[in-house]
C-alpha cells in the first residue's frame, strides 16, 4: 500500500499544475516581457534607479528631491507613456522611500499623485497599443509594464495631469508647519514633482 502511495504522487502532482491557471496573466496583459527598447534623456546622476532595491534606497528628502528631478531622463520622449511613465517614477520614489520615518504627509501626497495619475492612464489607455517597459541612459528602467494613452485622448489626459501634479505641489506646500526647516523640504519636494508638467506640456 506504501508503495502505491509513493508512485502515485508524482502522477498527482503532474495533474494538479496541468489544471492550475496562469500566475497574474490578466494584470500584465500577456505582455509584460515586451520592452519598447525606448533609452532616452541625459544622465542625472549614476546609479540604476529600477526601484525596491537596497542600492537605490532613499533616506532623505534631498534623495527624494534628487530622484523626482531624474524622472525625466526616463519620461521625456515617451510619447504616449508619459502619463504612466510619472506615476511609475512616483511609485518607485515612493517604494525606495518606504522606511523613511517621520514624512507621513509627503508619501500620502506623493501616493496619492502616483494613483491618480495611474488611473488616468488606464481609463485613457490605448488598446492597439502593447505594454512596454522603457530604459533610459542614467540605468532608470521602469518597474512595470506601462500604459500608452489613446491618441484621441492624449491632450486631454496630459491635461489632467499636469492638474494632478499641481494639487500635489499645492498640498506639499500647504502641508508642513511644524518648522521652517521642514517648510524648506517641503517646497523642494514640491518644485522637483512640478519641473515634471513640461513633459506634459510637449
Amino acid at each position: 500500500m506504501h508503495g502505491y502511495l509513493k508512485s502515485a504522487f508524482p502522477l498527482l502532482g503532474c495533474c494538479l499544475l496541468l489544471l492550475s491557471p496562469p500566475v497574474s496573466a490578466q494584470e500584465t496583459g500577456g505582455s509584460e516581457g515586451n520592452s519598447s527598447g525606448y533609452s532616452g534623456g541625459n544622465s542625472s546622476g549614476g546609479g540604476t534607479t529600477t526601484g525596491r532595491s537596497p542600492a537605490t534606497r532613499i533616506s532623505t528628502v534631498p534623495q527624494v528631491v534628487t530622484r523626482l528631478g531624474q524622472m525625466q531622463a526616463l519620461c521625456v520622449g515617451s510619447g504616449a507613456y508619459v502619463v504612466d511613465c510619472l506615476a511609475e517614477r512616483i511609485e518607485a520614489i515612493e517604494a525606495d522611500a518606504s522606511n523613511m520615518a517621520g514624512y507621513n504627509e509627503m508619501h500620502q501626497i506623493l501616493q496619492q499623485a502616483a494613483k491618480e495619475l495611474r488611473i488616468l492612464a488606464r481609463n485613457n489607455r490605448d488598446p492597439l497599443q502593447p505594454r512596454a517597459k522603457l530604459s533610459s541612459k542614467d540605468g532608470q528602467l521602469s518597474s512595470r509594464p506601462l500604459v500608452a494613452v489613446a491618441p484621441s485622448r492624449r491632450r486631454a489626459a496630459q491635461t489632467q495631469a499636469v492638474k494632478i501634479l499641481q494639487e500635489a505641489e499645492t498640498k506639499l506646500l500647504r502641508s508642513s508647519t511644524q518648522s521652517v526647516e521642514r517648510a524648506n523640504q517641503y517646497r523642494q519636494v514640491a518644485q522637483a514633482l512640478g519641473s515634471n508638467k513640461v513633459l506634459l506640456r510637449s
